[in-house]
């Protein structure tokens, strides 16, 4: 038999000193709980008698109400266990409120399509539709609404996806962080109460990982390694040296590179992955690179680099970003060629040139607003560790003195 009882949340407790008031329903040890949408200060009521006290305004009546709400509730529990003995807590608050607590998925598909599909972020839709799919596979069927993303599935999900997936922990933590990105988002549309929210009680796991870069020796080697002219290898070469000479642009705005965007000394886009627009001016190596790639029969409207195809619509072709991908993997696969003919032990990939620039260009004594700014960081957090980088070398290189 569920159990009934009037709860005074303390612990919720306003700026106004007023916590709110629940019916709290109990079976099976599981306790629900129901708003009344009612506040009052916690020394103006009474845990043991279950009511008001006489000293608050208009007590009499407001006692006469919740007897009402508590006996409504009661009669309703009554009536679900008569025709089903099994019944939920989690039933029992969804048939008083009248209805139920919205699907989690189906809400979470709908808003990256809006927020990233439609608006073209199509890396960032894959990212979270892949965390969905890997979430519906877990699910194998069930249900599950708003009101299930508690604290303890957060848990539960998080052992989940070491055993079942062998996850590492900032795996996990990006499928989480889109977890509270979508849950924060259903507060702003009103479809979850923020007082819900788990991830207030909940921390993400992150483990900060070591940035390959390359030292100046090493980007020397690189560009000083012999590839045939014209051959993809080449190519590949050459954009990844640019890349490490030119702000340290990303490898999907530099296959997308037209020569619209260059003005004879800058390069100027609105970057694929923040859509912020970028100002850059090129260093004389980074123009050398480009000049390479002009021809007579050029147009504005051609990318500069021979990656993509040149009918590849950056715009309308919303499956672009999976060419690019294609390309990428192949590029790297070259660049870890490149790489261990010359010497370069370290794990290479074309993100390698972005690090290789931020760290070169802070060693070099650029401002690090600049260089968040140039990366397009949102936050100069974000660059931050780059910094660190440059100190801990610096650091290392004064070991000289004890040997």
């Amino acid at each position: 038999m569920a159990t009934i009882k009037l709860i005074l949340r303390e612990n919720r407790t306003n700026k106004a000193g007023e916590a709110p008031l629940y019916i709290r329903v109990t079976k099976d040890r599981k306790p629900k709980y129901i708003s009344l949408n009612f506040r009052l200060p916690p020394k103006s009521w009474s845990h043991d008698e279950q009511k008001i006290k006489r000293s608050y305004p208009n007590s009499t009546r407001l006692n006469a109400w919740l007897k009402t709400q508590v006996s409504e509730t009661l009669n309703t529990v009554i009536e679900l266990q008569e025709k089903d003995k099994n019944v939920r807590t989690k039933d029992i608050k969804e048939t008083i409120l009248g209805s139920a607590s919205p699907d989690f998925l189906g809400y979470a598909r709908k808003y990256i399509k809006r927020a990233y599909l439609d608006k073209g972020k199509d890396p960032t839709y894959e990212r979270y539709n892949s965390t969905l799919n890997k979430f519906e596979e877990y699910l194998d069927g069930r249900a599950f609404s708003f009101d299930d993303m508690t604290v303890t599935f957060l848990k539960d999900y998080e052992s989940y996806l070491i055993k079942r997936h062998d996850n590492k922990t900032n795996t996990i933590g990006k499928d989480l962080k889109s977890f509270r990105r979508i849950i924060n988002e259903a507060i702003n549309d009103q479809v979850f109460p923020f007082e819900k929210n788990p991830f207030h009680r909940f921390k993400i796991k992150w483990e900060n990982t070591e940035k390959n870069f390359l030292t100046e020796n090493e980007l020397a080697a690189f560009e000083s390694y012999s590839v045939e002219d014209g051959t993809v290898r080449a190519v590949h070469k050459d954009i990844f040296v640019f890349a490490c000479y030119a702000g340290g642009l990303r490898v999907s705005d530099i296959f997308r590179l037209k020569w619209l965007y260059f003005n004879g000394t800058h390069i100027i886009i609105t970057t694929k992955k923040t859509g912020r627009q970028v100002s850059i001016k090129l260093p004389k190596k980074a123009l050398a690179i480009i000049e390479k790639y002009r021809t007579e029969n050029q147009s504005p409207g051609d990318f500069i680099f021979p990656i993509l195809a040149p009918d590849d619509d950056v715009v309308k072709n919303k499956r672009l970003f999976k060419k690019i991908n294609s390309k990428n993997s192949l590029a790297n696969k070259n660049l870890k060629i490149i790489a261990k003919k010359v010497g370069i032990e370290k794990h290479i990939s074309f993100h390698t040139s972005r690090h290789t620039w931020a760290t070169r260009a802070l060693s070099k004594g650029m401002k690090i607003h600049h260089v968040s700014k140039l990366l397009g960081h949102a936050s100069i957090k974000t660059t931050e560790v780059y910094a660190k980088i440059v100190n801990k070398d610096l650091d290392d290189a004064m070991d000289v003195f004890d040997n």
